[in-house]
């Protein structure tokens, strides 16, 4: 164990490579019994559950990854029992001319036992995102930092705070994890929705020969798949290859379940066991799957946080970010028609209001637009700092009536508190320097 005292937590941990030894033959039936129920998550979680489900079928212990984060135990909370729970999954990719493995995919997962239900969110690689202590930079460039702070917990603490969510567990695996899974299963059936003639996608075989597939219903190898699930060579690149994806580990959970494949559990262990990084238990793992048994393909939902690509950045359509999260957090379908809710009573709803720009009169002003509007005004003064480039609506649990504040002001972005800021009241706005409404002495 190489989790440091007084660290919290389950540590990150990388999975040894196995092998099946002879004398363990007479345990086979009971290794497949394990093995067809952890098949029934592969997908729902990503690629890199199999590794572990996989493990434990055969009896595999884990041991502690080497060059894993200890401070990932201080940034995530372990879920309550029979709550949701959400974990970042990564899929890194080494290509040649790179020093380290990328985050080409980043997904976070929302894995509801009770409902029989799994949420994937895409977020795409090139997304613009504010990396604390390093700026603005690409959201796939976090695992990437180095520091005490760097890597997977640094990874965690960004997509949270652009999700505005907490994250629970953490997974990474490896590419070429996948094209061993493929290989181990005897190939997987894509309906590939458009011809792939992508050089740079195949650089993972000799003369990039896996860079063609054509489209049509089809079974793919090992490399192919790879091929399918790397290539971004497309009108809108990175939102198509997330797509890509999202179909990949449908067909891979559809397929997984196949006697055939389930008899095939030792190879693919063999194949798979060294390429996955994570802080979940193997307990948390057998639990989750045993409990998902039986769900069905229907209750897996897909959707991708879109936005405007202008180089470098993909820049984030932020309204339709909180309307996915919001979906996401409440384990609907993303293909649903929204229905706008209700709106709050005003007179319900408790506000308090800092000038955090030095904008004289703008928390007045902010104060005067929202008691017109009915809600509760609590205080009205001066943030610690004036240094507030953005206006926030702050919430602790109230996100429904921070939205509606927002709506109510002529600018503000809802973020939760998540314990940063200190307030009584139902909602905090702490008014910035982008602030264009009318500024004024606040009488009550």
């Amino acid at each position: 164990d190489l989790t440091p005292s007084g660290v919290d937590g389950p540590p990150v941990q990388r999975a040894p490579r196995m092998r099946v030894h002879e004398q363990r033959r007479k345990q086979t039936i009971k290794r497949v019994a394990l093995g067809a129920l952890a098949m029934v998550l592969v997908a729902l979680l990503g690629a890199a559950v199999w590794g572990y489900f996989f493990m434990r079928s055969v009896g595999a212990e884990i041991q502690t990854s080497e060059g894993a984060r200890s401070e990932l135990a201080e940034v995530v909370e372990r879920p309550k029992p029979k709550e949701p729970f959400v974990i970042l999954l990564l899929g890194s990719d080494v290509r040649p001319g790179d020093e380290v493995a990328r985050a080409d995919t980043i997904m976070v997962a929302r894995v509801d036992m009770e409902q029989k239900q799994v949420s994937m969110l895409s977020i795409p690689r090139d997304t613009r995102v504010d990396i604390a202590g390093h700026g603005v930079a690409k959201i796939n460039s976090a695992v990437a930092k180095g520091g005490p702070e760097g890597g997977p917990a640094l990874m965690v603490r960004t997509v949270e705070d652009f999700l505005g969510i907490d994250v629970n567990y953490y997974m990474e695996i490896d590419f070429f994890g996948l094209q061993d899974i493929v290989d181990a299963m005897g190939g997987i059936w894509i309906d590939v929705d458009a011809e792939i003639d992508d050089w740079n996608a195949a650089s993972h075989t000799p003369n990039h020969e896996a860079k063609y597939i054509a489209e049509g219903y089809q079974l793919l190898d090992g490399a192919h798949a790879l091929t399918y699930v790397r290539s971004r060579d497309f009108p809108d690149a990175d939102f198509t290859r997330m797509r890509h994806q999202q179909e990949f580990f449908r067909a891979l959970a559809k397929q997984a379940g196949d006697m055939g494949n389930v008899l095939k559990i030792p190879s693919i262990v063999s194949e798979l066991a060294g390429s996955i990084t994570t802080n979940m238990e193997v307990g948390d793992l057998v639990y989750t799957a045993q409990t998902l048994r039986g769900m069905s393909p229907d209750d897996i939902y897909t959707a991708t946080v879109m936005g405007e690509w202008r180089s470098p950045y993909v820049w984030t359509d932020e309204d339709l970010k909180e309307e996915l999260v919001e979906i996401f957090l409440t384990g609907r379908s993303f293909e649903e028609e929204i229905v706008p809710p209700e709106p709050l009573d005003p007179s319900t709803i408790s506000v308090a209001i800092r000038n955090g720009a030095g904008i004289a009169g703008s928390a007045g002003g902010a104060a005067s637009i929202l008691a017109d509007m009915g809600y509760m005004i609590d205080e009205v003064g001066n943030a610690n700092q004036f240094v507030y480039d953005e206006t926030l609506i702050i919430y602790k649990d109230q996100s429904a009536a921070a939205a509606q504040v927002s709506a109510e002001l002529p600018q503000g972005k809802v973020v939760s508190s998540r314990g940063m800021y200190i307030f009584d009241t139902d909602i905090l706005v702490v008014v910035g320097k982008d602030w264009t409404g009318s500024t004024q002495t606040w009488d009550e």
